[in-house]
């Protein structure tokens, strides 16, 4: 398993927990960290993608919402909410991470922790994200 898989799956443990309690971002890293004990490599990024998602997360639920069909950003699972927010943190903002990467990442994470249907869903949403989100540059933007 990658370091960067690694730290996403810490994210999601993050944004997880802090969806459902409502804990301080922080100190639910910490916790995580001092359970985990991961490289510095794996830390860093985890800090990066919950910063990111937590600092930017009007711009990001509002991308995710134009690209759910048929689907409310409140209902979903909260597991599914937090893959895709960090998915689309990384496509908008991680100009070193390819967005297919993120995507398949995503997906992954998405068959590891949800259901039967998890994949397929973050999936179709993420491809929207990454279809819909380019500007005339050619780069990834938060806003359409």
């Amino acid at each position: 398993m990658t370091q960067r898989r690694l730290a996403r799956e810490a994210a999601l443990e993050t944004l997880y927990r802090l969806d459902l309690v409502g804990d301080e971002p922080d100190d639910t890293i910490e916790e995580i960290i001092n359970r985990k004990n991961p490289s510095e490599e794996v830390e860093s990024y985890l800090r990066r993608l919950v910063q990111t998602v937590q600092n930017s997360r009007g711009d990001i639920d509002q991308v995710l919402r134009r690209n759910l069909k048929r689907w409310n950003l409140r209902r979903l699972r909260v597991l599914d909410r937090a893959i895709l927010r960090i998915a689309c943190a990384e496509i908008l903002y991680f100009d070193d991470v390819p967005p297919k990467v993120s995507i398949n990442e995503a997906v992954d994470i998405a068959k590891k922790f949800g259901d039967d249907d998890s994949g397929r869903f973050v999936n179709g949403v993420l491809d929207g994200v990454y279809k819909g989100g380019k500007d005339e540059g050619g780069r990834m933007k938060a806003e359409g």
